[in-house]
């Protein structure tokens, strides 16, 4: 059973709860078992649900007792669900379809994303035996940026600003489809990212991106190849600039989810691996 958890009741199990978000087999994404984050970042982030009208933490209880805590978000203007926590000591399957009854009843029409780690194979299972579409499929890696020595630089590599944005443009719409992060969303909050395009010959040849941030922990949100060739030397090319650039920026810490393709390029630049990343995504109709 599903029901809205107190801020009381979360004091009670949130060592139960931290416990559970440090367990890839039992938890879902963003997740707390990468190195980087804390104890003191978790219940940061969770008790924000109590003081925020698009929050909610719920309680999955099972034959009495308490199992499971799922903590949820979402974005009106935009049609959009998401998780902060999804955390099942027992029954994940039997969570997964009371939340999703959940979601359907109170958010339809929304878009609902759930990420987990490949481990988490309760959860992974049940979504892919359900026919839910799997949206991403990838590796989650850290790079702690004070723990390697030089970051070589590279030539014909612009930072992109309002006046050049078409060459971003160009290569984001070719994969942007119905990702929330498209080129429009990006070029509204241009402020807030920090993108780079290797140009050659007038025509971007390929784009590394990620938001700014102001706490030194950076997350490269893509990189794109035009017509998704495949080009190691130039993936290996815009990661070492987004690193030397975060680095610049007194970053400590860079996250990057990536494509088993480049896997290998993201840890010679110095990246280590944390755990297959899997995302599905469901329309509540």
């Amino acid at each position: 059973m599903l029901r809205l958890c107190s801020k009381g009741e979360f004091s009670l199990y949130a060592d139960f709860a931290y416990a559970l978000a440090l367990d890839p087999a039992k938890s879902g994404y963003p997740t707390y078992c990468d190195g980087v984050k804390t104890r003191d970042m978790f219940l940061e982030r969770s008790l924000k649900a109590f003081d925020r009208e698009t929050e909610q933490m719920l309680l999955f209880e099972l034959e009495g007792e308490v199992q499971g805590l799922i903590h949820c978000y979402w974005i009106p203007d935009d049609r959009y669900l998401d998780t902060c926590l999804f955390l099942t000591n027992r029954a994940a399957e039997q969570a997964m379809s009371e939340f999703i009854a959940y979601a359907r009843e109170n958010f339809p029409g929304y878009d609902l994303f759930l990420g987990f780690p490949a481990d988490n194979r309760k959860a992974v299972e049940y979504l892919a035996g359900q026919g839910f579409e799997c949206i991403e499929s990838d590796y989650n890696n850290t790079s702690f940026l004070d723990r390697f020595g030089d970051i070589p630089e590279h030539k014909g590599i612009l930072r992109i600003n309002k006046e050049n944005y078409q060459f971003f443009r160009i290569l984001h719409s070719q994969i942007e489809g119905d990702m929330y992060w498209n080129s429009e969303r990006i070029y509204r909050d241009l402020d807030k990212w920090v993108i780079f395009v290797r140009e050659k010959g007038g025509k971007p040849q390929g784009a590394v991106y990620y938001m700014d941030a102001d706490d030194g922990w950076f997350e490269i949100f893509g990189i794109d190849i035009d017509q998704d060739a495949y080009d190691p030397a130039l993936y290996q090319e815009l990661l070492q600039t987004a690193l030397s650039d975060a680095r610049s920026r007194n970053g400590k810490v860079m996250t990057f989810f990536c494509e088993e393709e480049y896997e290998a390029v993201a840890r010679n630049c110095g990246f280590a691996c944390v755990g297959k990343y899997l995302c599905y995504k469901i329309h509540l109709g």
